[in-house]
Parts: structure tokens; sequence; C-alpha cells
């Protein structure tokens, strides 16, 4: 049986080695690589966030469009100051938990006052460590069931790292990445990103 000789067929030969060359970066790409090289490719560009907030708005649109939604008491202050606060419950208007929770937000600005982001923290309310339907694994669980409820898309993928124990998961859409990891024994954290920011 003869063999095929690619030194007689330069251009083939070329054509060969950049497909494999291509299919090997590809295999070395991890989930999440190419999940966003497929998302930033897409051309979408998501700002919604919760309550009418928006990427790129400034830090008094902030302020005032919180103003507005305390008044109509949606949210209240967050301990410290430091956030927002929502319960969520049977009523709530972004998510319907099986537990009630309360739901702690702030905007991520830039140094020049502009929302590039938003910080979330969940937790259960009447937490207690030794509720087993009330720990961190179930509320990560919940955290991304009301991501993927107030954002459709793509659904959570695992980043294979782990913060104690459990995985770091993220989904992204277009331009919208958030990242759901279990904060302490009580909290899980949710960090809603802009990639067109962050990936320059």
């Amino acid at each position: 049986m003869k063999h095929f000789n690619f030194m007689k067929y330069p251009k083939l030969l070329k054509i060969v080695f950049i497909s494999s060359l291509l299919v090997l970066i590809t295999s070395c790409q991890s989930e999440y690589d190419r999940t966003v090289n497929r998302e930033m490719s897409s051309g979408k560009n998501y700002t919604d966030l919760i309550f009418g907030l928006k990427l790129g708005q400034t830090q008094k649109d902030f302020y005032t469009h919180c103003w507005e939604l305390n008044k109509k008491k949606l949210i209240n202050q967050g301990p410290s100051n430091q956030f927002v606060r929502h319960v969520l419950d049977s009523v709530s208007p972004i998510y319907n938990p099986n537990y009630n929770m309360e739901l702690l937000f702030y905007g991520i600005f830039d140094d020049k006052k502009i929302m590039t982001g938003m910080k979330m923290r969940i937790s259960y309310l009447g937490w207690d460590p030794v509720a087993k339907n009330l720990q961190k694994d179930s509320l990560l669980d919940e955290g991304m069931k009301m991501i993927e409820s107030i954002f459709s898309g793509n659904s959570f993928i695992n980043l294979n790292k782990d913060i104690n124990g459990l995985p770091i998961m993220v989904k992204v859409d277009g331009n919208r990445q958030v990242t759901a990891y279990v904060y302490d024994n009580r909290f899980v954290e949710l960090i809603i990103e802009d990639l067109n920011r962050k990936i320059k």
C-alpha cells in the first residue's frame, strides 16, 4: 500500500498543518474561554441589571433610582450602609424563591463614577447553621436559578475552581458575565461585569 506524499503538494500540506493547529488550539481552550469568545463575537450587548438599573449609568443616577425604589418600598438600606436591601419572597418583582431570602446589592463604579457592574449577596432569611435546607450548597443553586430567571440565555458553567470546596460558576451572555460563588457559610456572592470593559 502506497503512502500519500504530502511533500509533493505543499499547499495541501499547509492546509492540513493549519487545520491541525486550529483543532489543537481549540481543544486546549477551556469551556469558559470558548464561551467568552463565542459570546463576544456575537456582538450582543446587554446593559440590563435589576430594577431598571443599567450598566453605563452614573453613580448619581444609581442613587436617584434607588431613592425612587425606596419610596415604592421595594428596597431599603442594607447593613453598614454598604448595600441596598431587597427581600426575595412570594411578591418580589424579580424572583420568588422557595424560602424567603435577602438580596443585598450595590453598583460597581469606575474612577469616572460610571457603573461597570454590580455586586450582589443573597442569604436565607431565618438562616440557622444547623438547618440543613438553608446551607451554602443549596444557596449557590438558588443564586444561579435567580440569575437565570432574571437573565435568560446561557446556563452557568463550572470554572473548575472552588472556594471552600464549592465550585465557582459563571454565566456569559454577550458582554454580560455573572460569577457566582460561596462568600461564606451564610452568603452567596454574585458579581455582574461588563466584559467589554474587563477584557480591555
